[in-house]
């Protein structure tokens, strides 16, 4: 097992309560994605699905596949999100379908930052241009700002306590630039957590903007269209707080 799946299977139920439970939902990113969906209606695969969070925004008539390798997390799907969606456990490395078979493909919510290491990355692109049809599309959200982020220790993030769930983060944040990678020293507690506190060491890589483009370029696909935003703002270096892709499967 790959150690970024062993740390979803940790983290996930936790990742999870902090999504539904402890922070507001962002209707701007999910009406975002639900246009971006309505854009494209064919067939969909969504790399790291997660906890099914988008799945009722993805699911039609179409196939979709929600591509997850951690278990935990398929386990935390409700019957709902499952209507009109295909769960396969995987990892988009090794994505386990035909050549030429899918009309969209998404990596949403920073996803592809978990992975590490820069040829699993790029291994991972060219899987995505292989199973797209000619002239599909494939799409990626990062944050190119985590470079700028300043290290913190022993941050306490929140201490959420209602309806008889409590969690509490106790967060530092380090960079390591020869690795590449910011980290995130999580230390859990409340009555979530089963073993009275639990340490989570989230790591990601720094990816900068022209790494990403070059890599997807270098994949087989050219780039469409580059925002900043969920309200589709053109991307800026100085100010965009994300970095949103959305790429064409060449013809050849």
């Amino acid at each position: 097992m790959k150690p970024e799946v062993d740390l979803w299977e940790r983290y996930g139920p936790l990742f999870s309560i902090e999504e539904k439970l402890v922070f507001p939902p962002d209707h701007r990113e999910l009406q975002f994605y639900s246009e971006l969906r309505r854009r494209h209606p064919g067939s969909c695969m969504e790399i790291g699905a997660g906890d099914g969070r988008l799945a009722h925004i993805l699911g039609n008539d179409s196939l979709t596949i929600g591509l997850e390798p951690s278990s935990v997390m398929f386990e935390l799907w409700t019957p709902p999100a499952r209507i009109g969606v295909s769960c396969v456990r995987g990892l988009g490395q090794q994505l386990p379908l035909r050549e030429s078979c899918l009309d969209f493909i998404l990596f949403p919510y920073n996803g592809i930052h978990c992975i590490l290491d820069r040829d699993d990355r790029k291994t991972l692109l060219s899987e995505a241009a292989r199973v797209l049809h000619p002239r599909g599309r494939f799409f990626a959200e990062t944050c190119h700002r985590f470079d700028d982020r300043e290290d913190e220790e022993n941050a306490e993030r929140y201490h959420y306590n209602k309806n008889g769930v409590s969690l509490r983060l106790v967060e530092t944040v380090s960079h390591d630039r020869e690795r590449g990678i910011i980290s995130f020293d999580m230390e859990y507690s409340g009555s979530s957590v089963t073993e009275g506190s639990l340490s989570i060491l989230l790591e990601l890589a720094l990816i900068s903007t022209g790494e990403l483009l070059h890599d997807i370029r270098e994949a087989g696909m050219s780039i469409l269209t580059i925002w900043g935003d969920y309200d589709c703002s053109p991307w800026d270096k100085r100010y965009s707080p994300r970095l949103l892709v959305l790429a064409e499967r060449s013809e050849a």
